[in-house]
């Protein structure tokens, strides 16, 4: 015998049934995995690693902080702070090292040539090199890539800077460029020390 009983929950303006059942019409068995995380990777994890590095062109990191030791506090993530001009409270660039440019010239576009950048949220923001040498990657508008890194990922209040101290504390301190083809790439945040290590390759 089956009898359903109809609730409406006010607080989420939802109105649910429930059936009991007396007596089961069919009993089967289920086998519990005793590894799950075990069998995805086996069956799923490693295809889809494959499919994603299959598309990927080249790849570079770019730290999120200052190389030469000193504080960025009025530069990369925090140019919003920098004086000389009104400043919107999320304007930002990630610094790109010089030996980027000239050990992979062809990576990025031309400086000022727009492109995608695809999120790891799968939105897209327009992006391009700025700055003399190339030194800047930026989104156009700018403001969309700072809202995107402190306020959605690092979870910084409006006026609140930067720190090395606070991505050791988070384990990041740089993001994984991929490029997927012309004009279009990727971004995605990695652990620390991720960056030096990419640099002691290229300069090693």
């Amino acid at each position: 015998m089956v009898r359903d009983k109809n609730r409406f929950l006010l607080s989420k303006s939802t109105l649910t049934k429930r059936f009991e059942i007396s007596k089961a019409l069919h009993e089967f068995e289920v086998k519990i995995l005793e590894n799950p995380l075990e069998f995805l990777e086996r069956n799923f994890l490693k295809e889809a690693v494959f499919e994603t590095e299959k598309k990927i062109k080249g790849t570079v990191f770019l730290p999120l902080y200052s190389q030469s030791g000193r504080g960025f506090e009025k530069s990369g993530l925090n140019q919003w702070n920098a004086g000389g001009r009104k400043r919107d409270v999320n304007e930002v660039y990630i610094p790109i090292p010089s030996f980027v440019h000239k050990k992979m010239p062809r990576f990025f576009p031309r400086k000022d040539v727009k492109f995608s950048l695809l999120l790891p949220d799968g939105n897209i923001l327009s992006a391009k090199v700025c700055q003399a040498g190339g030194k800047a990657l930026m989104s156009d508008p700018n403001k969309d890539l700072g809202k995107w890194i402190l306020r959605d990922v690092l979870n910084l209040k409006e006026g609140q800077v930067l720190t090395r101290e606070r991505l050791g504390i988070l384990g990041i301190d740089s993001v994984r460029i991929d490029k997927i083809k012309k004009n279009v790439y990727e971004i995605n945040f990695t652990r620390t020390g991720r960056f030096e290590d990419f640099a002691m390759n290229f300069n090693g």
